[in-house]
């Protein structure tokens, strides 16, 4: 049944198709499927090649019958209908049932291996043949290749399909209209990673763009929900305890004070509207996993961990709080800069190679720029701490701002100073920091300076 829903999915667009190519090569997808499937696959494969678009199935039919296999597989897959929310699922299924094949073939010639030094020779040839096949199947060192003449109906077909579809090709929103407007939300594939001072509020916005990203259009404070169009969150700590995070969301969703939370000490009012809140979470369907690991962790033991969590489900995004404090799987150089910079390397990689978006944090430099005895906030990429290379693997940096008296303001400037796919700009939101929250502000906000606003 998972050949049928991988061959479902491929028939639908050629958009398709060459998502699963890019996942495995036709060669070994050949040799994964099971033998009744081959038939199929290689029709599919042939008529994709001549004419840039899937066979529809009353054309696979034909040309089953005509090279004389059975088409009343055809009828088959049409029925195993494979959704976009599914199709990750299956390929890593599928990808699984073959590695084990290839384990169990392994072992079974291992068992019959004899003393003598040609057999030996053989099982050993045997093993580096299963070794560079199983790399193959999770490997993607090239993500994507070919003749741009070869591409051109596929790029049609994409122009068309995000016009008539423009929601589906729109990356997971920040809840900051401004904010989205510039970026068009965080894409798969794509890194943001924001910068801050040390309490400047990073953390704090990083965990508001994920809850808010979780809810969707879901407002639990206010009685809201209902909607499905939330996403699901998988949040690495390696800064806070789960439970100092659990209660920085709480007091986020509910819009309770969070020191009153912390100490037992919340009103009638906020303790009701707290309450109420658990039970939007305890019957909400999407998750928000947190995930709380040392400092020191490595991409290498995240990616592990982030395979045994698919298990229990799909991440649509993923967040790490935060970059610094992690440390390079491999290579480590000694050169603080250039671990740092690895890290960054390797988170890029596995957001390409997960094809999922990844939010991150990263501290500024302490240093500031002075005239005439007044700091001045002269805000570039190059703020970002102790590497260039963290802001030239992301498709997007935010950097908040570090103003004088910043801890008096009430606004946070967030300056975008990179974004691959859109302007660069400043937005204004509001610090709401003793409710762990991060809003916009109403139109008719006038910029004061109120009590110290700090983490």
């Amino acid at each position: 049944m998972l050949d049928a829903k991988v061959i479902n999915w491929m028939m639908q667009s050629s958009i398709n198709i060459n998502e699963i190519y890019r996942e495995i090569e036709y060669d070994l997808l050949r040799s994964i499927f099971f033998p009744k499937y081959k038939a199929v696959l290689d029709i599919l494969h042939s008529y994709y090649s001549r004419h840039k678009i899937p066979p529809s199935y009353d054309v696979l039919k034909a040309l089953l019958d005509k090279e004389g296999d059975d088409p009343s597989i055809a009828e088959f897959i049409l029925n195993k209908e494979c959704l976009k929310n599914e199709i990750g699922f299956h390929v890593d299924e599928i990808k699984e049932r073959y590695n084990k094949y290839l384990i169990e073939s392994l072992a079974k010639k291992a068992s019959d291996v004899e003393d003598e030094d040609e057999d030996v020779k053989e099982f050993n040839d045997e093993l580096k043949k299963i070794i560079a096949k199983t790399e193959r199947l999770y490997r993607r060192d090239v993500f994507s290749e070919g003749d741009i003449t070869d591409s051109v109906k596929d790029r049609m077909n994409q122009y068309k399909y995000t016009a008539e579809n423009p929601d589906q090709i729109m990356g997971f929103l920040s809840g900051y209209q401004e904010l989205d407007d510039c970026t068009w939300g965080v894409k798969n594939s794509e890194m943001l990673v924001i910068g801050g001072a040390s309490s400047s509020g990073k953390s704090l916005l990083m965990m508001n763009i994920a809850v808010n990203a979780w809810l969707g259009s879901n407002i639990p404070s206010e009685g809201v929900s209902g909607y499905d169009d939330g996403k699901n969150i998988l949040f690495i700590s390696l800064e806070m305890s789960k439970e100092q995070l659990e209660q920085r969301v709480d007091a986020n969703v509910s819009g309770v004070k969070h020191r009153g939370l912390v100490r037992a000490q919340l009103t009638g009012e906020e303790e009701d509207r707290w309450i109420r809140c658990l039970g939007f979470q305890e019957k909400y369907d999407k998750k928000f996993y947190i995930l709380d690991m040392p400092r020191g962790t490595t991409m290498g033991e995240i990616e592990a961990k982030y395979e045994t969590i698919l298990g229990v489900f799909r991440p649509d995004a993923i967040f790490i709080d935060y970059l610094q404090l992690m440390k390079p799987t491999l290579g480590r150089s000694g050169t603080d800069w250039l671990d740092v910079g690895k890290v960054s390397e390797e988170l890029h990689e596995f957001c390409r190679k997960k094809d999922l978006p990844v939010v991150t944090a990263a501290q500024r430099k302490a240093a500031q720029k002075k005239t005439s005895g007044k700091r001045v906030d002269d805000v570039s990429l190059e703020d970002l701490g102790r590497s260039k290379m963290i802001g030239d693997n992301a498709a997007i940096v935010l950097i908040i701002g570090n103003r004088e008296d910043e801890d008096l303001r009430e606004d946070m400037e967030i300056h975008i100073v990179k974004n691959r796919d859109g302007a660069k700009g400043k937005i204004s939101l509001k610090k709401v920091f003793d409710k762990s929250r991060i809003e916009k502000f109403p139109d008719d906000w006038a910029e004061d300076f109120g009590d110290e606003n700090a983490i």
